[in-house]
């Protein structure tokens, strides 16, 4: 006879944890949406209907986790993450970025190593579903903790370095880095120095000459004498 302890299967753990790995990835993907609209609207229109189809996965398989479903979502995410792979190897097919291989960051790693978590539950409890074995309560409520904590801290991870950083951007130096100074040089060259004043140059001007008024003609004698003669 079992005992109380012993209400979960193996099979049913491995779809929560499953549908808790797929709403972390779906999170990282939503946090670099931005990102990708901005380099390219298709591929910010690709990273929103990945993102969707991850939350919605994730409420389906924990209130029905049929064939169909668990399937659903194995395949998606072994899609995304050989797409992933392409993209860090060989580069998009096409795009603005074709050919070029995108640089490996944290939200990248964080988002991979979820959605391989939701392939191995979504794999497992599709492969035991029929035939899955009672685990005790607190075992599975551990797991459940461990697991959460875990998929917390990968969104939290991925959604920092999917927000800060961009998938092209260079890695030595940022644009518009020499944007300050290029602009004081620019300054420097517009204004040209002014030459230095004779004050400054401790040049003193020498006082300017007063000029002297000059006397006023004295009247002439001579015109008076002849006509008193006269």
């Amino acid at each position: 006879m079992r005992t109380t302890a012993a209400t979960k299967t193996d099979s049913g753990l491995a779809v929560r944890l499953a549908a808790l790995a797929s709403l972390g990835a779906a999170v990282i993907h939503c946090a670099v949406v931005p990102t990708h609209w901005q380099e390219w609207i298709p591929a910010g229109l690709f990273f929103v209907t990945v993102a969707l189809f991850q939350l919605f996965w994730a409420h389906a398989v924990t209130t029905r986790a049929t064939t169909t479903v668990l399937v659903a979502g194995t395949v998606l995410n072994i899609g995304a993450v050989a797409l992933w792979a392409l993209t860090r190897t060989a580069g998009m097919p096409f795009g603005p970025h074709a050919g070029t291989a995108e640089a490996v960051q944290a939200a990248d790693l964080c988002a991979v190593v979820l959605e391989i978590y939701v392939v191995m539950g979504a794999g497992w409890a599709w492969y035991r579903r029929r035939r899955g074995d009672l685990i005790p309560g607190y075992a599975n409520a551990l797991i459940l903790l461990g697991a959460f904590a875990v998929v917390t801290l990968a969104s939290t991870v991925g959604v920092v370095s999917g927000l800060r950083h961009g998938h092209h951007a260079p890695s030595m130096a940022e644009p518009g880095h020499h944007g300050p100074s290029g602009g004081h040089a620019d300054a420097h060259h517009a204004h040209p120095p002014e030459p230095p004043s004779a004050e400054s140059a401790g040049v003193v001007d020498s006082p300017e000459p007063v000029a002297v008024p000059a006397a006023p003609p004295q009247p002439s004698h001579d015109g008076h004498d002849d006509h008193d003669h006269g």
